[in-house]
């Protein structure tokens, strides 16, 4: 007990253990509480059987022209069908006004059939589920509202039959639903629904050719397959009957039908933690390969520690002590540093998951059902206590005390202290691999997102807002554009006249929304037609958004008309290389999708976030189908949605605002993860460089230590010390050369498994190697320059 204290005792030795092993046992459980997230099975009845359905648009190549497209007749009729479901739901998110107030909240609306909440067991807090029919036109105008939603927007305690008014429809609440985390989070990361209403509702009274037409990313169905092996046969017949339905409607629409829908069952856990999957890849990897060389420097520090003491050893086993005593001894000591480590690192874990959740909710689907399994801490903790005895183990198996007067008159020469040379080349060799491994990799990651970060957008975010128009209806006729023409215009002049704003323009969409299609071809013959994301603009669009032009210029008033848009485009950088386009093309004719003429009259720069990347764009006048308007504010000043609606219903009372998106914290949001990577990949890097410093520094430093008699006898008997430097540098050659060769072989194998393999992987992996050589001829040099000075012989 008292050799156990006197260890105890030892505070900067046991700190440092302590904060290595904290360090490396905490991203442990944070990798087994993320990977347990990842691969758990859903929190729903037979959720290895809930599948969902991919409908992905592609071209004549098969290549994926829009990924998730599905319209709502599709999923409609897939729902339905139970050869491919046993039970099923269309889901479909939309977002309304809730009518009543001047500044009328945003309520996100998603249509369903019944089966949803059973599919998810769903908890029922007052009332019943609303009823649906099978038959489109029957559906009666019933909702569900969410507790919280209720608690916020409607009052009295008497909610059941209340009538909820949403934009211009009106709906009777028949039911509560509990305010959780059971709704799945098909579409936006950790956002619930506020109101359920029937998915019947979306479609209306029947299914027509535009319907059919109308797919979109927001559209999803779900459901729970039946045992049947038939399922993807008959679902690949269904695929064959609605992309019949789709082409006949493009016929109807005067289009020409160049691309199909493709189906494809995928399990629904995929969809929710799919993202997830891929992250927790990298931070296992990072994880274990914290954890290896933790391990590797705490037993060198231990070992060599415990080496030191070889001649209190052997004094006390010349005293009487057992060996057994000496090995308990050792073993309570450094259990309970592994133990007093797991226990730090179980808090340490704890917050980091929280600060996980805070960072990640809106990017990562069900990140709140996130936390450390009480399992992983047991497990680290068994673990730790493993570790502790194979350290004492391995130091034990180095000291011999069969010859106890040996070491007791050779324990100041230095031989009875010295490892045998394979262990230090060991432990040495796994600490430079390690190192360089991780190193490289992390220097890779340093580099991959902090190029995305540095990435241009393609146009000044700062002080930028999207003004998108409530709008339920999206009539085509003469009079209901024209209308819609004569109120864009001024909603467009007053922004323009207030003092707040400097420029605005007619824009459909926000500058990083995908929406809409538009394929463009060379040919008046519609081969080699290109796909691209259609942007639909106004005057001025451009100098609003601050995106800059590669040729020509943008379009004028002459160009919007409420009767045809389709005789300009304006196209990005990345359509015009797809297209063999320069600058030196500007003027020339392009053709749409019916195969009419169209004059190119611009080329500008592309436009790009993390997690869209960059697209191929055209641009297109813009043709009054909506009223929405991008608005660059003045320098130090912030617009307000009460502001702007007040603007919009002085003009004219029924306008309603949908949505103010400030663009800048629209972009923030899109390379937030991109963000955490780069702060991730630099704190890999920072504590790994910190790790194989501190490692490397240690145990050079103790084998100099324990190295020194015998330079000092070299010294005496006339070798100088540039001599044994030399000496030692070659002998670390020889280690150095064939560890870096085997780490570099090892790295690209583990970067082709990653799927990274890359010049850059190979560049920086040299970078590692030659950086880690560097580090331990360093600090061999200041090591044994201070062991092997004949002046003051140790």
């Amino acid at each position: 007990m008292k050799y156990w204290h006197a260890q105890l005792s030892r505070a900067k030795l046991n700190v440092v253990l302590v904060i290595l092993l904290s360090l490396s046992f905490a991203a442990l459980m944070m990798s087994v509480a993320l990977s347990w997230h990842a691969y758990q099975p859903l929190p729903y009845p037979q959720s290895d059987k809930l599948m969902w359905l991919r409908s992905d648009m592609v071209g004549d190549d098969q290549k994926v022209v829009m990924a998730q497209a599905m319209s709502t007749p599709v999923a409609w009729q897939l729902a339905q069908d139970k050869q491919v479901f046993e039970q099923a739901s269309a889901v479909f998110y939309s977002q309304g006004l809730l009518r009543g107030a001047l500044v009328e909240p945003k309520v996100s609306t998603t249509y369903v059939h019944q089966e949803f909440f059973s599919l998810f067991d769903m908890s029922l807090k007052r009332g019943r589920w609303f009823s649906q029919s099978d038959t489109l036109g029957e559906t009666l105008n019933e909702a569900v509202v969410s507790e919280c939603f209720a608690q916020q927007h409607l009052s009295g305690d008497a909610l059941i039959g209340q009538i909820l008014q949403l934009d211009e429809r009106y709906f009777t609440i028949v039911g509560v639903a509990a305010c959780d985390d059971q709704e799945p989070q098909l579409f936006q990361s950790n956002q619930g629904s506020d109101v359920f209403l029937p998915f019947a509702l979306a479609i209306g009274e029947g299914i027509s050719d535009l319907d059919h037409l109308a797919v979109r990313s927001d559209v999803f169905l779900v459901g729970r397959v039946p045992k049947s092996k038939d399922v993807e046969l008959h679902l690949a017949v269904q695929q064959a009957n609605l992309q019949s339905a789709f082409k006949q409607a493009q016929i109807q629409q005067g289009l020409p039908g160049r691309v199909e829908l493709v189906f494809a069952l995928q399990p629904l856990v995929n969809k929710l933690k799919g993202q997830l999957k891929t992250t927790m890849h990298w931070l296992t990897f990072a994880s274990v390969a914290l954890l290896l060389i933790t391990l590797v420097n705490t037993f060198s520090l231990y070992l060599l520690d415990f080496k030191s003491k070889q001649t209190q050893l052997a004094l006390a086993i010349t005293m009487g002590a057992k060996r057994a005593d000496l090995k308990r001894a050792q073993w309570c000591y450094i259990a309970f540093i592994f133990l007093l480590s797991s226990a730090i690192a179980a808090v340490i874990a704890q917050g980091g998951l929280g600060l996980f959740r805070v960072w990640t909710q809106a990017s990562l689907a069900h990140v709140t059902w996130l936390s450390v399994p009480w399992w992983s801490i047991l497990s680290v903790i068994a673990f730790s206590q493993l570790c502790a005895w194979v350290f004492v183990s391995l130091a034990l198996s180095q000291v011999s005390f069969r010859d106890i007067r040996s070491q007791l008159s050779g324990s100041g020469k230095g031989q009875t202290k010295q490892l045998p040379n394979w262990v230090g080349q060991s432990l040495l060799g796994t600490q430079m691999g390690i190192g360089a491994i991780t190193m490289g990799l992390a220097f890779w990651l340093l580099s991959y997102f902090g190029g995305q970060l540095l990435t241009h957008s393609g146009f000044n975010a700062e002080s930028l807002y999207f003004v998108e128009l409530q709008q339920s209806d999206y009539a085509r006729s003469d009079d209901a554009i024209q209308a819609r023409y004569n109120q864009a215009k001024i909603n467009l002049a007053a922004l323009n006249n207030h003092p707040d704003i400097d420029s605005a323009a007619l824009a459909a969409v926000i500058p990083h929304e995908f929406v809409f299609l538009e394929p463009l071809s060379r040919g008046d013959d519609g081969t080699n037609m290109i796909t691209a994301y259609l942007q639909l603009i106004g005057e001025n669009y451009f100098v609003t958004t601050g995106q800059r032009f590669i040729a020509g210029g943008g379009f004028n008033q002459d160009d919007l008309s409420t009767t045809d848009t389709g005789q300009k485009v304006i196209i990005n950088q990345k359509l015009a290389q797809m297209l063999e386009l320069n600058s030196n093309d500007v003027g020339t004719t392009l053709y749409d999708r019916h195969q009419r003429p169209i004059k190119l009259v611009g080329i500008v720069e592309n436009t790009f976030s993390h997690s869209l990347q960059v697209q191929p764009l055209a641009y297109l006048p813009f043709n009054f189908i909506n009223g929405n308007i991008i608005v660059r504010a003045k320098a130090n000043a912030s617009l307000e949605l009460n502001t702007i609606t007040e603007l919009y219903k002085a003009h004219n009372p029924s306008q309603s605002i949908l949505r103010l998106v400030d663009i800048k914290a629209r972009m923030q949001q899109l390379n937030k993860s991109a963000m955490l990577s780069f702060w991730a990949g630099l704190a890999i890097a920072v504590v790994m460089l910190f790790q194989v410093v501190a490692g490397m520094y240690g145990l050079i430093g103790y084998l100099a230590i324990l190295s020194a008699p015998v330079f000092s006898i070299k010294c005496l008997v006339g070798a100088k010390v540039r001599d044994i430097l030399v000496e030692q540098c070659k002998v670390r050659a020889y280690l150095i050369i064939p560890v870096m060769i085997c780490a570099y072989i090892l790295s690209l194998a583990i970067g082709r498994a990653f799927g990274i393999l890359t010049a850059q992987l190979w560049i920086y992996m040299i970078v590692a190697c030659v950086f880690t050589s560097c580090i331990i001829f360093i600090l061999e040099l200041y090591h044994v320059s201070q062991q092997a000075n004949p002046k003051e012989p140790q």
